[in-house]
């Protein structure tokens, strides 16, 4: 054996591996401590020598103790000679692998004492068996895994680059196990010593998926990212001093919260007291947008309460055992008095520098008033948005229906569940009482609009009604229709307000629904309370009520409304892993049934899903552009959503769609019909003339006129319309939306805002949506560029398809068509030399490759390298990189590749 690989391996890998293990108490040290560490059924089921082992483990122990170092060596080389023994009578069997960890530690030790060739060959052997322990002993094998893969990689004399790439598979064939944690340490900790800042972003992103609210998580990486601003969802179980409990983060999903921790010491009471101060002069701004919560660090019996009362705030103020030394301090905290901003998606920022920090009036003291005006201007703060998340937490979308009222015989929570139609007698809830509770429920996008006093207003209404009715008939077979409605109100009033009170009689009222008993599919709402019940349990095995409210709700078979509703016990929680699993499964399936039309809606809008785990921060002039750049790219919709509507056309007629749908694209831009505002804050809705006419100039220089553009009005007429956009002209035909925007489409699409912004659609030719831009959007500030570049982004895919299938004639025409080779030598019809065309990446992209299939390596090459270098200052711009920079350097060096072996 080498012995230069076996010294790298021994002085390099091996003391990187150990120290990091044991800074990360990964390492399986000390066995009888810490039970053999088996961690399934199956492996405890084994024949697994466990006394044995830790008689073994205590001499391996005790043979630090030998006088010298010669003696220790003996007492380890024992313990490995009666380890190799035990081994030898364990044959095939699962026990074998705790004897191997424990040979493995023991050479280990004895390579520490003695570096000898030998001893690391042996090393290495026990290693090769040890591998091979299945999953239940993922604990036992893996650091012999990492040692094995590093030490070939140091016998091929591999660099840093090629290093941290192994540690991808390596993390991959641990993520599936109950070590998933501690890997994505370990390999985080690797990746910096490497240096490699792309794996270090993914493995983020790994931790953000499957253990974003992990104390420990979260305290390794402040430890070890410091200079790095990085967002984690704010989570914990708090005492208030009345004995009820604050869980989070489902108790602030759905409104922005400021938490104050604070002590006694160190200036906490300046900060209470000005905050406090400027709370009360912003409360009318503030309620129902954003919540103040007070955190006292100082163990007092009352967690400030006499303190905060005494300052004039109705905050609510919780305990936080031990003080500063709680996890929660050190995940979170670290130095106070410190304000902690959680978004309504429950994420916070976690910064490391700075903690209160605040703007300072003219005599030098902070100014808490603009602090809170600043807040108040974030994205995460803004009405509707805070609006239209409070009522999805809610679960006002499981009991309205997007179509439009109530059929007492079919109530939304029957269409949802796919059942058929109800019975109805005379002893059944009267129809215009139903109906007067259902009309009391505001739905969207009205709810989104309406302020916090309006909002709270309707749903107490809801509630006065469905009590009303449930005094009057209490022994109505359709009673849950009533007791559903009851529940989702109070959750309003809960989200709405703050008040865990009204949670408590929504959870009381779901018990008494439960015990009633439901028609098949329709207990949804109830069983959402329950589990919030179940969920508030600080010991509670929130993966295991998750998997039963879905298990219990059909499993495999399992509605979308319950999917939903199991979607939003994973936001409560924090466990996004989930989440991401029951959205892909309600964007696969379930997005034609209309009573998921909201949800789905609010799962593909762009907006919502990049604030849905976005950090809170936004200082810093890279982040807007990276908002910008997230929500603008060209990628198309996951889901297969159709869209099946009629609408006005100019001359009377009208346009069915699908059925009149005769382009490739049909691009339709929604708009209030004018007048449009002319200057800022006129209150009028803005015009859509800039963003017409830009994707109309668009749609005019495609090759084939394979994309159309409307403009659909909420209301008027044609001609109406069509006189706002003044003596310029409309840029493309109108249509009108019959009932504005009690139009189903709305629901369908979900359309928001739509009384003030612009929404916008992109449809195939068969009438399915390839892309949504709501009103939260806003277009993203640069008119159309989002549709332009989903389209664009098709062509590149098509072109791709085309060279796949070994189509290059075609694949040629058609890139060459929308991106035709510039000649630098021509002129315009003055002689003067016509500017360079600036392609779009996607199409530059697809002509490298078309360039390339064709050998014409010069042409791919300078494509290639226009495009890396025009995506390099995109990334530059943000401060990131991109995988779409990946993977043009990829193609870059594929070309130059190609272009060198062709010249050999």
């Amino acid at each position: 054996m080498d012995a230069r690989w076996i010294r790298t391996c021994a002085e390099t890998m091996m003391r990187t591996i150990f120290k990091t293990f044991r800074s990360l108490s990964l390492g399986v040290m000390g066995v009888a401590a810490l039970g053999l560490m088996v961690p399934s059924a199956a492996a405890q089921d084994a024949a697994v020598p466990k006394e044995a082992v830790a008689e073994l483990d205590k001499a391996l122990e005790a043979a630090k103790e030998g006088s010298s170092e010669a003696r220790q060596r003996l007492a380890v080389r024992r313990v490995i000679r009666d380890a190799e023994k035990l081994l030898g009578e364990q044959g095939e069997s699962p026990g074998r692998f705790p004897v191997l960890e424990l040979i493995f530690r023991a050479q280990q030790r004895l390579i520490a004492l003695d570096d000898d060739a030998e001893h690391r060959k042996a090393l290495l052997a026990t290693c090769a068996e040890l591998v091979k322990a299945p999953e239940e002993f993922a604990e036992l094998r893996l650091e012999a895994d990492l040692l094995m893969s590093q030490a070939e990689l140091a016998k091929q004399g591999a660099d840093n680059e090629t290093r941290a790439e192994a540690l991808r598979p390596f993390v991959d064939r641990y993520l599936e196990t109950p070590v998933a944690a501690k890997v994505l340490r370990l390999a985080m900790v690797m990746a910096l010593e490497l240096g490699d800042s792309k794996l270090v972003a993914d493995l983020q992103t790994m931790i953000e998926e499957r253990f974003a609210g992990d104390l420990e998580m979260i305290s390794f990486q402040r430890d070890k990212l410091g200079g790095q601003v990085f967002g984690a969802p704010f989570t914990g179980t708090f005492k208030r001093p009345d004995g009820k409990s604050l869980r989070f983060p489902m108790d602030a999903l759905g409104r922005s919260t400021m938490l104050v921790f604070w002590s006694k010491e160190d200036g906490g009471e300046d900060l209470i007291k000005g905050l406090a101060a400027a709370a009360k002069e912003n409360k009318d701004s503030l309620t129902g947008r954003l919540e103040l919560i007070s955190v006292n660090l100082d163990g007092l019996p009352d967690a400030g309460e006499s303190i905060v009362r005494g300052l004039g705030a109705d905050w609510q103020v919780l305990h936080l055992p031990d003080g500063r030394e709680n996890p929660i301090y050190d995940a979170y905290v670290r130095v106070d008095p410190r304000i902690l901003t959680i978004s309504p998606t429950g994420q916070t920022a976690l910064i490391m520098s700075g903690t209160t920090r605040q703007k300072r009036t003219s005599d030098g003291d902070p100014d808490y008033g603009r602090m809170f005006g600043s807040s108040l201007a974030r994205s995460w703060t803004q009405p509707r948005y805070v609006a239209h998340l409070s009522s999805l937490m809610a679960g006002d979308f499981l009991v309205l229906d997007p179509e439009g009222g109530i059929d007492p015989t079919r109530p939304p929570e029957l269409k949802g569940a796919g059942a058929g139609p109800l019975s109805r007698t005379g002893a059944c809830v009267p129809e215009e009482t139903l109906r007067a509770i259902q009309g009391s429920l505001v739905a969207p996008p009205v709810r989104y609009r309406l302020s916090h006093a309006d909002a709270r207003s309707a749903y107490a209404k809801a509630v006065q009604l469905c009590r009303k009715a449930i005094a009057v008939h209490p022994n109505a077979p359709d009673l849950w229709i009533v007791r559903n409605r009851l529940m989702v109100a109070l959750l309003g009033l809960w989200k709405s307000d703050a008040d865990l009170g009204k949670l408590e009689e929504a959870i009381a009222e779901a018990k008494v629904a439960l015990e009633a008993g439901y028609p098949s599919g329709c207990d949804t709402v109830a069983r959402l309370c329950a589990a919030r019940e179940a969920l508030r349990d600080p010991d509670a095995d929130t993966g295991a009520i998750l998997d039963k409210f879905v298990a219990d709700g059909g499993g495999e078979a399992a509605t979308g409304p319950v999917l939903a509703a199991a979607s939003l016990l994973a936001l409560d929680v924090a466990d996004r892993k989930r989440f991401e699993d029951y959205r892909t499964i309600i964007l696969k399936d379930h997005t034609e049934n209309p009573m998921m039309w909201t949800y789905a809606a609010f799962l593909l809008d762009r907006y919502h899903d990049y604030w849905l785990f976005q950090v809170p921060f936004t200082a810093g002039w890279s982040y807007g552009r990276r908002e910008n750049y997230f929500q603008t790219i060209g990628d198309p919709e996951e889901a297969r959503r159709m869209v099946k509507t009629e609408l006005r056309t100019e001359d009377g007629g009208t346009l069915r769609i699908p059925e009149d749908l005769d382009s490739d694209w049909t691009a339709i831009i929604f708009s209030q019909p004018g007048p449009w505002n002319s200057k800022r804050d006129d209150g009028l809705p803005p015009s859509p003339d800039r963003l017409l006419r830009q994707l109309a100039e668009f749609a005019a220089a495609r090759p084939n006129e394979d994309l159309k553009v409307y403009h659909a009005a909420f209301g008027g007429d044609a001609e109406s319309v069509k006189a706002g956009f003044g003596d310029k002209g409309a840029p493309s035909p109108v249509l009108i939306v019959p009932d504005g925007p009690d139009n189903p489409l709305v629901q369908r699409l979900g359309i928001l805002s739509e009384d003030d912004q612009i929404n916008s659609v992109l449809l195939n030719k068969d009438g399915r949506v390839i892309v949504m831009l709501s009103g939260l959007a806003k277009q993203s500030g640069k008119g159309p560029a989002t549709l332009i570049n989903v389209v664009e982004a098709a062509d590149e895919a098509a072109v791709g398809d085309l060279l796949e299938n070994g189509n290059l004639d075609a694949a040629k025409s058609r890139i060459l068509a929308l991106a035709p080779p510039f000649d630098p030598t021509a002129v315009d019809d003055r002689g003067r030399p016509l500017k360079a065309p600036k392609y779009s990446l996607y199409h530059l992209r697809a002509r490298a490759r078309v360039y390339m299939a064709l050998e014409e390596f010069d042409k791919a090459l300078a494509d290639a390298e226009e495009v890396v270098q025009r995506q390099l200052g995109t990334d530059g711009g943000m401060s990131l990189r991109t995988d779409e920079l990946d993977d043009s350097e990829a193609l870059r060096d594929t070309i130059r590749e190609k272009m060198h072996r062709a010249s050999e």
